[in-house]
């Protein structure tokens, strides 16, 4: 329990997806016969493969899937850390499937590529780019390409751009969903929206322990981890439960059951889904580089989708960086039915958008 309420801070609500489904699955035994395999492609030119890459001296669970494999690769950075969402895209997104080469893939420690032998120096923010990196470069060797197509949600958003600022030349196109910008900036609008909420609809309660937390001074907590670490946590509860994370949705419940249900996890699969949440989340906030981030400083061009509801990385924030962007391609898209996952909430018009982006990016 500590573990898991350990996931919060920046990580934002997403991360309690791994202790919830990790207790859903204790409960649920019979979940032992699930199956671990994913759909066949029946097209002649299909792709449905699993594969276990060595990524950095680390084992890696990727799955490519696709009704033609000579699309365009389409390679999503899930969040977390440690927070998989291979099952949800399997879910929500497969129609991607019919337009690109989709490579979902579990980063470090996350979901399938969870191992237990896992030190805490291998959870930092620079070891996950060197896996992107390593990654995408497999890719491109792989499938005779010279650039792929980069989707980024919550924390896979800042991978995404560290990746797109490094290499440009490795990317057609990179989008990026509930996009993490600024950790100082980020933190102190979120906080703030929570007890603006708090105190708009009288909740007493949330009001009394928001206020005592108090707003945050910077981007990196350290001082809050003096002051009480559970303050931070309590922040990101009150966020969910205020509207500020989802939809007119107030917890993960939904999300958790199509997880627990898909064919893409077995019953162990589920439970090393909730350690390795816990873990990656819970240590990566002991790196100094994990909230020492500013991309408002760098300028790339790329866009970015996110919901109006969005109050984990506030979508003013993100609108705000675009309209600095000096580059020929940038769009910012609200979804006005979406909190921090527009990916989720409402995956028809954001599958669409997808395609659209990749065509606008590769218009002549």
């Amino acid at each position: 329990m500590i573990i898991a309420k350990m996931n919060v801070l920046k990580l934002g609500c997403w991360s309690y997806l791994g202790f919830f489904l990790c207790f859903l699955t204790a409960a649920l035994m019979c979940s032992l016969t699930s199956c671990t395999s994913t759909r066949s492609i029946k097209t002649p030119s299909g792709i449905s493969e699993i594969k276990y890459l060595n990524i950095n001296k680390t084992k890696q669970y990727v799955l490519i899937r696709g009704k033609n494999i000579n699309n365009p690769i389409l390679l999503f950075l899930h969040g977390g850390p440690g927070a998989s969402a291979t099952a949800l895209l399997r879910k929500f997104n497969s129609e991607l499937e019919d337009y690109f080469t989709v490579v979902y893939w579990d980063q470090r420690n996350a979901g399938k590529s969870y191992d237990k032998r896992t030190s805490r120096e291998e959870i930092k923010v620079a070891k996950y780019q060197q896996d992107v990196d390593t990654l995408v470069s497999y890719l491109k060797v792989r499938f005779k390409v010279e650039k792929i197509f980069l989707v980024g949600h919550s924390w896979g958003s800042r991978l995404g751009l560290y990746a797109v600022q490094k290499n440009p030349e490795n990317f057609i196109a990179y989008v990026g969903i509930g996009q993490e910008l600024a950790a100082y900036e980020g933190e102190l609008a979120s906080y703030r929206y929570t007890l603006g909420r708090a105190l708009e609809t009288n909740n007493i309660k949330a009001i009394k322990e928001l206020q005592g937390i108090g707003e945050p001074q910077s981007g990196d907590y350290s001082k809050m981890y003096k002051m009480g670490f559970w303050g931070i946590v309590k922040q990101k509860e009150w966020l969910l439960k205020l509207g500020g994370e989802r939809y007119k949705k107030r917890n993960y419940l939904d999300w958790i059951l199509a997880i627990w249900i898909s064919r893409e996890y077995s019953f162990f699969d589920l439970l090393k889904y909730g350690k390795a949440s816990g873990f990656s989340a819970g240590n990566i906030i002991y790196d100094p580089d994990f909230n020492n981030f500013d991309f408002f400083k760098q300028i790339v061009p790329c866009f970015f989708i996110s919901g109006a509801y969005d109050y984990n990385t506030p979508w003013e924030l993100v609108e705000k960086y675009v309209n600095i962007l000096k580059a020929p391609n940038k769009e910012f898209i609200k979804f006005e039915r979406s909190g921090h996952s527009p990916v989720f909430e409402e995956p028809q018009r954001f599958n669409k958008e997808i395609i659209r982006l990749f065509n606008k990016s590769v218009e002549k």
